[in-house]
């Protein structure tokens, strides 16, 4: 057996592992400093969205659920201080991931959310899906703005519900909201 063959490999095996500690060790710290704590609910959990906003720094919280389907829920909740957010720095501060477009009669339009759909030029078609808004300020009800992303405002204790939708017909609403406490 050749003694440096062996301590070549039990080096490899050593440096492998001290990588992968680190890379877990590394994304421990991201999420802790994140702003934002969420949960991703499956379809076997998905009639409601939980979690809640007990450890979210800020004097007030909002929440952002977003649908993609009943399979893939994902509910994100945002301290900041003042009496209302803006629905863009809510998306920005919920660390979900999103691409936009502007449109002169809308303002800013959602074209994608959670990397959903993995491409896109155009925002609306005549076919396929779209990102359908749903604002809540009390906490419990889904209503459905008619400006686009850049104009709304959430409350304290409101949400932000995104749906991914066929464009045709009235768009379903997210699994229903809770109050951000």
């Amino acid at each position: 057996m050749n003694k440096n063959s062996g301590d070549s490999s039990l080096f490899g095996g050593v440096m492998k592992f001290k990588a992968l500690l680190a890379m877990v060790i590394l994304a421990g710290l991201a999420l802790g400093a994140c702003s934002s704590s969420g949960t991703t609910t499956s379809a076997s959990t998905a009639t409601t969205v939980s979690g809640s906003c007990t450890g979210v720094p800020g004097k007030s919280h909002a929440r952002v659920v977003v649908e993609v389907d009943s399979s893939k829920i994902v509910e994100r909740c945002v301290g900041f201080s003042g009496s209302s957010i803006p629905a863009t720095k809510l998306l920005t501060e919920s660390k979900i991931e999103i691409g936009t477009q502007t449109y002169s009669s809308l303002g800013l339009a959602l074209c994608q959310v959670d990397n959903v759909p993995a491409h896109y030029s155009k925002c609306f078609s005549s076919t396929g899906n779209y990102w359908a808004t749903f604002l809540s300020t009390d906490g419990h009800t889904w209503t459905s703005p008619s400006v686009g992303i850049s104009s709304i405002s959430v409350p304290a204790g409101g949400s932000l519900g995104l749906r991914y939708d066929p464009q045709t017909g009235t768009p379903a609403a997210p699994v229903g909201p809770t109050p951000a406490a």
